[in-house]
């Protein structure tokens, strides 16, 4: 343990090892500060925390995050937020729209 991190070595599933599969540089460390478990790069200057993992446990969904998030496929990302957030817009504009009918209705 380092401070508020401990270095994951092996775990369950493996992941700790596993996920040097998306990078070689990848290590995983929990932050018992905030209980939540931290994607981290050896080779990032400045700070190597690359993002905070959003699961309680260490499984299949981390490798798949970390793929996921990386800068290659931040264009992606992007674009697949977008149009979920478009899809969340226009549901609620048909929501709005079905609520005004059926009150003019009344």
């Amino acid at each position: 343990m380092i401070g508020n991190y401990q270095i994951i070595n092996s775990d369950p599933h493996d992941i700790s090892s596993r996920i040097k599969e998306v990078d070689l540089n990848y290590f995983i460390a929990r932050n018992y500060k905030t209980n939540k478990f931290e994607l981290h790069a050896s080779n990032r200057r400045g700070g190597s925390l690359c993002l905070v993992l959003p699961f309680e446990v260490l499984d299949e969904r981390t490798i798949n995050y970390a793929r996921r998030t990386r800068v290659e496929n931040a264009t992606k990302l992007f674009r697949e937020m977008e149009a979920s957030n478009k899809r969340l817009e226009q549901g609620k504009a048909m929501a709005m729209a079905n609520r005004a009918i059926a009150t003019a209705k009344i």
